[in-house]
């Protein structure tokens, strides 16, 4: 199992001479996946820090697009800088088998192709609005502001946590609201939703009351019955993909302190451990499943795991499920 891979010395000559997507093709994750109703798929990109040269501000850039209910990466690209994000994302959609899931994305990648490309796929977005999309972005804020609005849906939810109360509510309109003029850029909108976000947190030591506002827009249509749960939904596992995924990657694989100048290597390297990570992923359900208690971390099935005999055998045991 590639937990032990990063040992053998076969490794590196392997990893820097074959292409990323030829290494891609073969790992296999449909074997992991389980299948849900409307997967949520996070699209986002993380810096390996190491592999900053010179004057980068940043190391160089991975998009993943990550299924946030299996705790599988899907499929990633090396795509130099943040900024790429924009370019490749819809290009991306093309090799990914993504119909019936929920993508979701930060605002960088806010983009009608992106959205299109999507659509194309049968998916649907869920995808963040700032002001780099000034028009959508003020828009969506009068539509919440119209006090005329008889067609607003919320849900709220409190949560207690880290010294804080949380609460948050959701607002969902229908996309209709907006002018003709948008809803012709952003395909699957004028049937789907517009959605505000507010998170009021409150510090139980100090009294401090915080509040955000985040905006969204959605091809999921405003007549589904639970909309506002839906949507909720989205927003929230949107963030799995930072905290099971690139945070895990970095504590737990070390992967910000992966430093090469060997492109192809970078990727590959990357990609064992998102596979090394999404068979530990498919050993924690199948475990849980078994004793009807909480798996072990990460961490401690990796350590067990050093020893090839124990990563031959749960190989075998996920191969034979």
């Amino acid at each position: 199992m590639c937990i032990f891979i990063p040992k053998c010395q076969l490794l590196p000559f392997f990893a820097e001479r074959i292409s990323g997507s030829r290494f891609l093709s073969a790992f296999f994750v449909e074997p992991l996946l389980h299948k849900f109703t409307s997967r949520v798929v996070a699209v986002d990109g993380q810096a390996v820090k190491a592999s900053r040269r010179g004057g980068e501000r940043a190391g160089k850039y991975i998009l993943t697009f990550y299924d946030t209910e299996n705790g599988i990466a899907l499929g990633q690209k090396l795509i130099g800088n943040k900024e790429n994000e924009i370019t490749h994302a819809a290009s991306m959609v093309e090799g990914l088998d993504l119909a019936g899931c929920i993508v979701t994305a930060d605002a960088l990648n806010t983009q009608e192709k992106f959205a299109s490309a999507l659509i194309q796929k049968k998916a649907d977005y869920c995808l963040a609005v700032k002001q780099n999309h000034k028009s959508l972005f003020y828009d969506i804020q009068l539509s919440f502001m119209d006090r005329t609005e008889t067609r607003t849906v919320e849900i709220e939810k409190v949560e207690l946590g880290h010294g804080r109360i949380e609460t948050r509510k959701i607002s969902v309109l229908p996309g209709s609201c907006l002018p003709a003029v948008l809803l012709k850029k952003w395909i699957g909108l004028d049937e789907g939703t517009i959605v505000k976000t507010t998170t009021e947190s409150v510090n139980k030591t100090t009294g401090e009351i915080s509040s955000l506002d985040r905006y969204y827009i959605s091809s999921l249509n405003f007549l589904n019955a639970h909309i506002a749960e839906q949507c909720a939904r989205a927003v929230r596992r949107h963030w799995g993909i930072e905290n099971d995924l690139h945070y895990v990657l970095d504590v737990n694989f070390y992967q910000d302190r992966t430093q090469c100048k060997n492109a192809n290597y970078l990727q590959n390297r990357v990609l064992l451990n998102k596979w090394a990570l999404g068979m530990i992923r498919k050993l924690q359900k199948n475990e849980e499943s078994e004793t009807g208690k909480e798996a072990r971390s990460v961490k401690r099935i990796m350590t067990k795991l050093q020893s090839p005999t124990a990563a031959l055998e749960a190989l075998t045991s996920l191969i034979n499920k």
